[in-house]
């Protein structure tokens, strides 16, 4: 399982789907594999959620101490949130 850490600013509330080049993504830990992310991967991504506007929180796994697992291609994530 691939463990990424990024942040996500989003333009507006989290509920608005946007096109990938609206979200801006800090690697915060670069990590090198072997293989990258393919579609079908089960992943686990730390992410935190703020508004472009004014840079307030409006979520993050962190706060939880969970990261979010999803499967990579089956549309469990908002458009946007993408591994590199």
């Amino acid at each position: 399982m691939r463990f990424i850490t990024l942040t996500i600013a989003l333009a507006s509330a989290a509920t608005t789907v946007l096109a990938a080049d609206q979200v801006k993504i800090d690697v915060t830990r670069a990590v090198e594999c072997e293989r990258k992310t393919q579609k079908g991967d089960k992943i686990s991504v730390h992410y935190r959620g703020t508004l472009a506007k004014d840079g307030s929180q409006f979520d993050a796994s962190y706060d939880r101490g969970t990261p979010l697992s999803f499967v990579v291609g089956n549309g469990q994530v908002i458009k946007g949130l993408v591994t590199q």
